[in-house]
């Protein structure tokens, strides 16, 4: 298990501006402070961070108003700056302790760390927000201490704040991260996605994530895997078939020898994971091609189905990009993600996001979607049998009218790429053969202008897939690239 999120709340000042409080909104105490009647006092933000968060430790630090002061602060966390995952600067000033302007009118807002600076409702505001927007990893939350606005709508606010803290929690999680990867020794990470590499990129990646977020790879040789599902029998693998078959709400006449194969290939990396002695946060397998030589007819995608299940991002190729964006999608908002290859429908202002592929878990709400078990739809035609080799999940339920982010995280350009549509029934758009139309599973996307989006379209620099996630989330991933010092591209912008 990783150690848990280390994030200092410092606390700048009481919460509230005594000289601008009214008698009619306080009360006197009866030490003779006044104090706003429905008061949020520093110990109970504090506590309720805990209590929404307990995942985290947070660390108390209250900021004594001398130049002293401020300067021990900041020693200890320059000091400890490798153990600390994150700062919740609440309600701070403009100081000049340092200098009169850019990062050295508020040091704490910039030592590099993930930081949300937090202020109240109506108080006076004169933090250097623009430095912060311009030169620092620091996003905006905002709560509202004495009680102004509707008890939901102060739920809310708080509720946006422990949001962002949690970005800070799952950046924590890939830092002590593993990712188990089947491969060939020879074979290009990203190979499949970008189609042509710079020499020594797999150098280059490995490196920059771990720069970036930490994370290591733990690689593994596929001709292992294909050795040990050669040595797995038929009932080794039949009870972890018959339960897929069993949660399908249909099977394709003839497939149950392919749903077999998937079953085998999905234990064989599961015995290599436990080799390891991994919890990885996701798994990769790149080593479809070499499989084939070998006879193996199904792909892996079942398996990484069934992964996915578990709380386990999974890849049946290799795409760093997206695999990253499906993390940060699944340990941010919990919600899997659906990875594709996409085309652009310029006339019908829909993008087309399409695999063979899918999890069928936290999608979109909490229930699993209905799904078929059909052949894949690039296996070898066999006319005696009428099916293809191979076995995937057919969603037949993505849900529709349902607010879709499309996007990919690029480590060696330090950006991410999104836009947002909305999901559309395929069938009423595309007629009744959408269902045998390229990939087994498609998510149609109505977007506002495809022709813009195709404009940024080029495998070289952006690869040929993407990821998609349920629910429009192109604010806090743009808050999430802020806390990462990562540039936003939107496509549809």
């Amino acid at each position: 298990m990783p150690e848990r999120a280390t994030v200092y709340v410092i606390f700048c000042t009481a919460g509230y501006d005594t000289q601008r409080l009214h008698v009619n909104r306080s009360v006197l105490l009866d030490d003779g402070r006044r104090i706003p009647k429905h008061f949020v006092c520093n110990e109970d933000v504090f506590a309720g961070l805990e209590q929404a968060l307990p995942g985290v430790e947070f660390v108390r630090r209250d900021l004594h108003g001398t130049p002293d002061g401020y300067q021990r602060l900041l020693g200890e966390i320059q000091q400890f700056k490798d153990s600390i995952d994150g700062i919740v600067l609440v309600e701070g000033v403009a100081v000049r302790h340092q200098g009169i302007g850019g990062p050295a009118q508020q040091p704490l807002a910039f030592t590099g760390l993930p930081t949300i600076y937090v202020d109240n409702l109506f108080k006076l505001q004169p933090m250097p927000y623009k430095v912060c927007r311009e030169h620092g990893k620091v996003v905006f939350a905002e709560i509202d201490r004495e009680g102004i606005m509707p008890p939901e709508k102060s739920a809310a606010m708080f509720d946006d704040l422990v949001g962002k803290v949690r970005m800070i929690e799952a950046l924590r999680t890939l830092r002590e991260a593993k990712i188990l990867f089947i491969k060939s020794p020879e074979s290009d990470i990203d190979g499949v996605d970008f189609k042509v590499l710079p020499p020594r990129y797999n150098e280059q990646i490995v490196a920059r994530i771990a720069e970036c977020f930490g994370t290591q790879f733990v690689f593994h040789d596929v001709e292992d895997l294909i050795e040990r599902f050669k040595a797995l029998r038929d009932d080794d693998a039949r009870p972890v078939a018959e339960a897929w078959q069993a949660g399908a709400v249909s099977v394709q006449k003839g497939i149950e020898d392919e749903i077999l194969k998937s079953a085998k290939l999905y234990l064989a990396i599961d015995a290599i994971r436990e080799e390891h002695g991994l919890d990885p946060v996701a798994i990769m397998v790149n080593g479809e091609y070499r499989a084939l030589d070998e006879g193996i007819t199904s792909t892996t995608s079942l398996a990484m189905t069934e992964f996915q299940k578990r709380g386990i991002v999974g890849c049946y190729q290799s795409y760093t990009g997206t695999t990253f964006a499906q993390l940060f999608a699944w340990h941010i908002f919990g919600r899997m993600s659906f990875v594709h290859d996409d085309a652009v429908d310029i006339a019908n202002d829909i993008t087309l996001h399409m695999h063979c592929g899918t999890p069928i878990n936290r999608l979109w709400g909490d229930e699993d979607l209905t799904y078929k078990l059909r052949d894949y739809t690039t296996g070898k035609w066999h006319e005696d049998l009428g099916h293809r080799d191979g076995a995937v999940p057919a969603e037949i339920s993505f849900p529709v009218g349902v607010p879709v982010t499309v996007w990919k995280v690029f480590p060696m350009k330090r950006n991410i790429t999104l836009y947002t549509g909305t999901s559309v029934d395929g069938a009423q758009v595309y007629g009744e053969t959408w269902p045998d139309i390229i990939c087994r599973n498609k998510l149609p996307v109505k977007v506002e202008d495809a022709e813009r989006i195709i404009g940024w379209h080029d495998v070289l620099e952006y690869g040929c897939h993407r990821c998609a996630t349920f629910g429009d989330l192109r604010k806090p991933i743009k808050q999430l690239a802020k806390l990462i010092g990562f540039e936003v591209e939107e496509w549809d912008r």
